[in-house]
């Protein structure tokens, strides 16, 4: 995988089964972002013989059809949640892969339905006709989990979900994510905050230099030896309740 004129991806290999809680963690410019873009199909990989990407199987997918198996939840998507549109039409836009609903987009009963279980499911149901752009950086990416929530994808994408939350927020959206996790729902987090992973997290995958540095069971990974090389600086890492922290 090529960024410009730079590697961004080198040899990576990685398989992920359907349902399984992964962590991806890696400094930056480890290849995370351009990982997460080649999953979503706005990157391929670059044609050699030996390159292959397959999502469940396939290698090509309808988006509209992938989106029953892969819900994303990208900073990507919070950037362009900046016009003026409510809780409610941001749910709903997941439907069409836009952001907001536009004139020739029809919403059914049948959306309406989903989009408030969905809602309902994240505990946002009061943020329905609150503009996007008034809400907290935590209500907005409750909001868009909900939106990813509404094809029922067996699997959740999550890029940097805690990015410019705040403590209570944190809280809020990790609550969230080990519930949603508790029923079924895989979560597969790409992230550069160790605590970030929650409890439910198994297994991680630490990247560098865009490939696969180390991949295994979460406290074998998650050492004071192997992050210090990982992030290139001595860190300390301690667990708590499930939750690891470094300093």
């Amino acid at each position: 995988m090529q960024r410009g004129e730079r590697l961004a991806l080198r040899g990576l290999s990685l398989t992920v089964p359907a349902g399984e809680h992964v962590a991806i963690l890696g400094p930056n410019g480890s290849g995370k972002s351009t990982l997460i873009k080649t999953i979503t199909r706005e990157c391929y990989p670059l044609v050699r013989p030996d390159a292959d990407l397959r999502i469940l199987g396939q290698r090509n997918w309808n988006i509209f059809d992938l989106r029953s198996h892969l819900g994303v939840v990208g900073n990507d998507l919070m950037a362009q949640c900046t016009r003026e549109i409510t809780g409610r039409e941001l749910v709903l836009s997941g439907f069409f892969g836009s952001i907001g609903i536009w004139p020739h987009q029809r919403v059914v009963p049948e959306m309406e339905d989903t989009a408030a279980n969905a809602m309902a499911r994240l505990d946002v149901s009061h943020l329905r006709d609150r503009w996007v752009d008034e809400l907290s950086s935590g209500e907005a990416r409750r909001l868009l989990i909900a939106r990813a929530l509404i094809h029922n994808p067996s699997t959740l994408l999550l890029d940097e979900p805690t990015t410019s939350l705040d403590l209570p927020s944190l809280h809020e959206t990790r609550a969230h994510l080990r519930a949603l996790a508790n029923s079924g729902v895989g979560l597969l987090l790409v992230t550069h905050h160790l605590d970030d992973i929650i409890p439910e997290i198994d297994r991680v995958v630490l990247l560098r230099d865009g490939a696969v540095s180390l991949d295994g069971p979460k406290a074998a990974m998650l050492t004071s030896e192997r992050l210090s090389s990982i992030f290139g600086v001595p860190l300390e890492v301690v667990e708590r309740d499930g939750y690891y922290h470094a300093w």
